[in-house]
């Protein structure tokens, strides 16, 4: 196959969750939403829009304290009326990490998409035409994850653990594994969770819970259904334009800057047990890389 008959028989959409813990916050996330909307409709391969449909996922489940503070989905609603393929869903029992996240699969997957693209709207200065251009290329050859090494990522992703900071699924095979197992589910008491310690050159010694990095499962188990057949295909980003994930300003943002770093400094511990969970090591997902994209 090549990138033509990809564009062309192949629907991708794409998945961007965002929530907002106070009214306040909602003129900020629906901005970034319409920024990363904005860079999506610019990935043209072969003078064919890549994405055919985008779904904004509202977290808004009210078992957990810090989910939507209940007007994000009507400020989405209103702010793009009138964008073509984009759909708003409030999404009212599932945790962040796991359930939000399967069910967008699953609907994306009813509507015909053969590949979904994950991704945080403030990742969007990576979605480029030149970035999906490779994306298209891997998924032709055969990958079918297809992770972008963003550059607070990069090592990680190029050794197999694929972020879905920005990252492409192929739906059949992701959820074929079992989608994204409730072992990575963000606990609703947090009080009652197990924290990993790590560490944060801007914070020192941080703590996180041990949820999250819900893609090491699902790999490891997509090995296992493939153990001879290398899918994962690591993708250097490209383009012009600024290439870096949009930090929250510790200025107005002070909690979400520190959730930042504490996700950051304890995601390679949190990888580890996940991949236990699945009675593995990450090593095997260095193994399910490509040939080709291999570069360690």
């Amino acid at each position: 196959m090549n990138r033509k008959s990809f564009t062309s028989t192949q629907p991708v959409g794409l998945i961007l969750r965002v929530y907002s813990n106070k009214e306040e916050d909602i003129p900020d996330r629906v901005a970034m939403i319409e920024k990363a909307i904005k860079a999506a409709r610019q990935m043209v391969v072969e003078g064919i829009q890549l994405i055919k449909r985008i779904d904004i996922l509202v977290w808004a489940d009210a078992n957990y304290a810090d989910s939507d503070c209940g007007g994000t989905a009507h400020a989405m609603r209103k702010a793009l009326h009138g964008e073509k393929g984009v759909y708003v869903s409030e999404i009212k029992n599932a945790d962040i990490f796991c359930g939000i996240l399967n069910h967008g699969i699953m609907l994306q997957s009813m509507r015909g998409i053969t590949y979904s693209i994950i991704a945080s709207s403030e990742a969007f200065s990576y979605m480029t035409p030149e970035t999906g251009e490779a994306m298209v290329d891997a998924a032709c050859k055969g990958a079918r994850a297809i992770p972008v090494a963003i550059t607070e990522l990069t090592q990680s992703i190029l050794e197999g653990r694929g972020a879905n900071t920005f990252m492409m699924w192929h739906n059949m095979s992701l959820m074929t594994a079992g989608g994204f197992d409730m072992k990575a589910a963000k606990p609703v008491n947090e009080r009652m969770a197990h924290y990993m310690r790590g560490w944060s050159d801007v914070k020192g010694d941080v703590y996180y819970m041990l949820s999250g990095v819900e893609e090491i499962i699902p790999l490891i188990r997509m090995k296992y259904n493939m153990p001879n057949t290398p899918f994962i295909a690591p993708i250097i980003p490209a383009g012009e334009g600024v290439k870096a994930y949009i930090i929250p300003d510790p200025a107005t943002q002070p909690e979400a800057w520190a959730r930042h770093y504490s996700k950051m400094g304890t995601k390679f511990e949190r990888q580890c047990v996940m991949a236990s969970c699945a009675d593995a090591d990450l090593s095997v997902l260095k193994g399910a890389v490509m040939d080709e994209y291999r570069r360690f």
